[in-house]
């Protein structure tokens, strides 16, 4: 099983999360905010970081910033554990495309559980994947795994504001979930479509040896 990082400053939560998690036995690390987050991360080389945003130290998207500037984890799989909610302005933030999920909080034993393992289970593949793609290019193949990566952000993004919409009490903020429902429907169209052109340019060049 996987070495997953929580890094939240309400310790209920990663008491929570640990007791959680340990069940369907992955290991897991707690760090009580951005700063000791970094140093955990280095230490305990995580395969995994759930990362609240609203701390007082450091938040959660600065922690991140940091994160993808440090050398060696620079591609750690990391997803927000939050209770904000996903609206516009989160997905405005450039730093929303270096992320694998967007978990909401509350969170219960089940739905915490899937989403970690729907997550291990998706990057696992994405390495499988990866593997059978031999005599492709380093440059190809690093950017096929991004794209696969980045699909199965935006997959995740989509779910997250769908099952929003079912609770938005007021009209015109259902209006404007549906816009960004939209428009992260039109960025995975657009990664759909690089990740086939670049499986057919692959199978293409397969067919011709």
């Amino acid at each position: 099983m996987a070495k997953i990082l929580v890094v939240d400053d309400d310790p209920k939560i990663i008491f929570l999360a640990k007791k959680i998690l340990k069940s369907s036995g992955h290991s897991v690390i707690g760090a009580s905010g951005g700063k000791e987050g970094i140093k955990k991360l280095k230490s305990a080389r995580p395969d995994l970081v759930l990362l609240d945003i609203m701390m007082p130290d450091m938040d959660g998207w600065e922690t991140l910033r940091m994160i993808r500037g440090s050398k060696g984890f620079e591609e750690v799989p990391v997803a927000m554990l939050t209770a904000i909610s996903l609206g516009p302005d989160t997905l405005k933030r450039r730093e929303v495309d270096e992320l694998i999920d967007y978990i909401q909080k509350p969170f219960t034993k089940g739905s915490l559980t899937k989403k970690v393992n729907e997550i291990l289970e998706a990057l696992e593949e994405v390495d499988r994947t990866g593997s059978q793609m031999k005599g492709t290019g380093p440059e190809k193949l690093a950017e096929y795994r991004e794209i696969v990566k980045k699909e199965l952000l935006h997959e995740n993004l989509l779910a997250t504001l769908r099952e929003n919409l079912k609770t938005q009490p007021r009209p015109y903020e259902a209006e404007i979930t549906k816009e960004a429902i939209s428009s992260e429907q039109e960025k995975l169209q657009e990664l759909v479509a690089r990740r086939e052109e670049i499986e057919r340019s692959i199978a293409d060049k397969a067919s011709m040896e």
